[in-house]
């Protein structure tokens, strides 16, 4: 599925650092870096996975250009499944660049982003959720999220998947066996007893497949925005939130002029909090455009805190936060619960609402924010408050990818068409195809069952160098 030629790439970010990294992989890598390398000790004694010193030599004058360390790891045991040979340069730009070229004129070519970590799993080192969570140990951004790409790379759900696979050919090789031989002396299950292997195979996936909502939000955060007219304490409670002076917070109505982001986490939970400009109605044209970002925000929110000034009674920009949050999940905040309640509930304009009033705070002081970051916990999770993980057999895992979703469902609709089938009366022979196209569904997670397109789908979002 690929070309066994020899690639190399700058695996360390761009820009000046204290040492940068070209890393080498391939049949060719020993022998391109030896062209380089000049170790202070002879080539025939280094050994694999060991760190030299020596010199890089500019080519072809062989004029030393950079100290430098060299690891070798070779076949089978490195990162790729290849010779590999990694160069530890100091950390400059062009210095690095012109090092990778020289690499790139003995003989290796560019790597394609996630190139890497491509060949692992096509050499059997990965699978491809484990070359997955690679990936998302990298883009995590918060602990919950840095876990569970852990926790994907330990195994946990290629396991879970291999166990699902188990049982799925446990079921299709009796059915195939008693289909193809039927004078032997197999014992004849009933259909019943199918019926119900199935089912119960089918309910662990489908229980697999609901921890995808709450895996997505652990993984990329909630997109949340704080709204409220000017003045309400809108940027007071971005600070309580990320727990630092964030954004700037004034007596003047109408100091944020512009959308304010922020990730923070709340309860365990990744917020991507945005703080909006005041939303009322004004003949301010840069006001308006802040309005219109606001509004903007709201539309993109998953969660909206509506914040209200309980000091103040209802108006008509109150009105304005009940109109444009109707039909979105939010939570009603009212602040400055430390002042005389001029507020009244029973204004507010909103349809099914939950409960029967604001979540008061006081943002000033910071009381009342262990109830609300309780209420975005409960609002972000709804019913699944038991944490991060599935049920049954799996209990613990948790899926992240639409993609695994995706094949889960699949798998299980297979499944469920191989019940509706039994219980039909089909002949066995077409039950089996069912249970065979699950097994297929299961497959496609761990690349089992891949295609180039699927690979390309999942590698596509790698850096180069990895």
């Amino acid at each position: 599925m690929y070309e066994h030629d020899t690639i190399a790439a700058i695996a360390t970010p761009p820009g000046r650092g204290g040492i940068a990294v070209i890393r080498v992989s391939g049949a060719d890598a020993e022998r391109i870096v030896r062209q380089l390398f000049l170790p202070r000790t002879s080539w025939e004694k280094l050994h694999s996975h060991h760190f030299y010193l020596g010199k890089i030599q500019d080519q072809p004058n062989g004029r030393p250009i950079d100290h430098a360390g060299l690891i070798l790891m070779r076949s089978p045991h490195s990162y790729t499944g290849e010779h590999i040979a990694e160069l530890h340069l100091h950390g400059g730009s062009f210095l690095t660049r012109r090092i990778l070229e020289t690499v790139l004129n003995q003989g290796a070519r560019p790597a394609q982003p996630g190139e890497f970590t491509k060949r692992a799993f096509l050499n059997g080192r990965l699978d491809l959720v484990q070359a997955e969570a690679v990936l998302d140990l990298i883009h995590a951004n918060n602990e919950t999220g840095l876990h569970l790409a852990w926790e994907d790379l330990s195994g946990r759900l290629s396991q879970a998947c291999s166990a699902i696979r188990d049982r799925l050919i446990t079921q299709t090789a009796y059915l195939e066996a008693f289909i193809d031989f039927p004078e032997d002396d197999i014992p004849e299950h009933s259909q019943q007893e199918l019926s119900s292997a199935f089912s119960s195979i089918r309910s662990d996936i489908e229980a697999l497949a609901a921890t995808f909502s709450q895996g997505k939000i652990y993984r990329d955060g909630i997109r949340t925005a704080i709204i409220g007219k000017p003045n309400v304490g809108k940027s007071s409670l971005l600070n309580l939130l990320a727990d630092t002076e964030r954004a700037i917070v004034t007596q003047v109505p109408g100091t944020t002029r512009d959308v304010l982001e922020e990730s923070v986490l709340v309860n365990g939970i990744p917020l991507v909090v945005r703080d909006t400009a005041g939303i009322r109605r004004t003949t301010d044209e840069i006001e308006k455009i802040g309005i219109e970002r606001s509004l903007s925000s709201i539309e993109q929110a998953e969660i909206i805190l509506a914040l209200f000034d309980l000091s103040r009674p209802f108006d008509a920009d109150d009105a304005l936060i009940c109109e444009k949050i109707q039909g979105k999940k939010f939570v009603l905040v009212g602040n400055k619960s430390d002042l005389p309640q001029r507020f009244d509930v029973a204004d507010l304009l909103l349809d099914n609402l939950d409960t029967d009033a604001p979540l008061h705070i006081a943002a000033l002081y910071g009381t009342g924010m262990d109830d609300l970051r309780d209420r975005i916990r409960e609002v972000a999770l709804g019913k699944q408050q038991s944490g991060a993980e599935g049920e049954g057999p799996y209990k613990g895992v948790t899926i992240t990818k639409i993609r695994h979703k995706v094949a889960l469902e699949k798998a299980a609709e297979s499944l469920k068409g191989a019940e509706q089938g039994l219980a039909a009366g089909l002949p066995l022979d077409l039950v089996a195809v069912d249970l065979r196209a699950s097994l297929d569904h299961i497959g496609v997670i761990t690349g089992q069952v891949s295609s180039e397109e699927i690979l390309d789908r999942v590698f596509q979002d790698f850096c180069i160098g990895k």
